[in-house]
């Protein structure tokens, strides 16, 4: 029985062996390099390659090239027990063709038109191959909204990228069409990666409160907070937040967040523009109130007392330091009110009505005999 079992073993492991060499072969890998693009798709049994070089245009349909510029190509090429390649390169009054069939070159027929129209179809829709020229076509023609229904067909978020790149990068978009193509990034992307690439480009024409506003809208749709954090530290490194629409819209992506250490990393650096201030005095604290790390909001309200804040902001941190829990977390806060707040009736009387309540003994103590030396 020993022997039964151990040759039952040494039969799997072989078939494990003989398995690995084709597991091995699988790659599925889309690069994208300066004006050179290769798609690869091999699953061991069957190989696609296409490759694009330099600024190579496609049909409004995207199944055919219509032309190569000088030094470029568009290639496609199948092995599956067979091989079949078609090639595009610059020609006169647009591309010239060549097709083969196991390495000889024969006349591009119906068949072999039609092979090829589905993979360059393929590719224009998940690579974004093209897309600025694409773009400009159709919109000149059919406007946002006709690029935004030309999009519905791709799959790729890579590839929708590239044609929102397009859309922000070409002619000006009026507020309204602004809005309406973020509206569309956060509803049709599913990569957190790609809509943080979209909307950190998308940042730089957002010149007003309601572009601005529409941006952290589609921001809100992300699920990853890392990714939501790099967008909004983006925005506010670029915008002071001074419409009251564009304003509320950062603070509730930012209290909609579920990581707070990520939620405590974007309010510290907004803390460091004196954001916490003024008229985003209100947006800031009810982003703060959504913490449930006493030790994240601590470190954020350590951050906004040490920057000089005015009274009304002093006063608001420690209004927010009575809703933790944690008694020593609020003495950390309430010993860092500057000493000349202090001697302030209104930050004093908020002060004494935190520590009144503080269940330590010991963490009141510390804490009013502080507001004793102040006085």
């Amino acid at each position: 029985m020993r022997h039964t079992i151990r040759l039952t073993s040494l039969l799997a492991l072989a078939a494990l062996a003989a398995a690995a060499p084709a597991a091995a072969q699988r790659e599925h890998s889309h690069i994208t390099n300066n004006e050179e693009t290769r798609i690869v798709d091999d699953d061991g049994r069957k190989r696609l390659e296409i490759r694009s070089r330099g600024a190579v245009d496609f049909n409004d349909a995207g199944d055919w090239v219509a032309s190569v510029p000088s030094g470029g190509l568009f290639t496609v090429e199948e092995r599956d027990g067979g091989e079949r390649r078609i090639e595009f390169r610059p020609g006169e009054g647009g591309a010239g063709v060549r097709y083969f069939v196991n390495d000889r070159e024969r006349p591009l027929d119906a068949a072999g038109r039609a092979w090829a129209q589905g993979h360059i179809l393929r590719a224009v829709r998940e690579s974004g191959i093209g897309a600025e020229r694409r773009v400009a076509r159709i919109r000149a023609r059919s406007g946002v909204n006709g690029v935004l229904a030309e999009m519905s067909g791709i799959r790729s978020d890579v590839a929708k990228r590239n044609y929102y790149r397009a859309l922000l990068n070409g002619a000006p978009l009026s507020t309204a069409e602004f809005t309406r193509v973020m509206d569309d990034v956060g509803r049709r992307m599913g990569s957190d990666v790609e809509t943080r690439l979209v909307l950190t480009e998308a940042t730089a024409q957002a010149r007003d409160g309601a572009r601005l506003a529409a941006l952290l809208r589609a921001a809100e749709r992300i699920d990853s907070d890392v990714e939501t954090r790099l967008v909004l530290n983006h925005v506010a490194s670029r915008h002071r937040l001074s419409d009251a629409a564009a304003r509320d819209a950062f603070f509730r992506v930012v209290g909609g967040m579920g990581s707070d250490v990520e939620r405590r990393l974007v309010l510290n650096a907004v803390a460091d523009d004196h954001l916490a201030d003024g008229p985003s005095r209100d947006a800031f604290f009810r982003a703060v109130a959504e913490f449930d790390s006493d030790v994240e909001r601590r470190i954020v309200l350590s951050q906004v007392l040490r920057g000089g804040a005015p009274e009304a902001t002093v006063i608001a941190a420690i209004h927010s330091a009575g809703q933790m829990d944690s008694d020593v977390e609020k003495r950390i806060v309430l010993t860092q009110v500057p000493a000349d707040h202090l001697r302030r009736a209104r930050v004093a009387a908020a002060y004494r009505r935190v520590a009144d309540a503080m269940d330590s003994s010991t963490e009141r103590r510390i804490v009013m005999r502080r507001l004793d030396g102040g006085r």
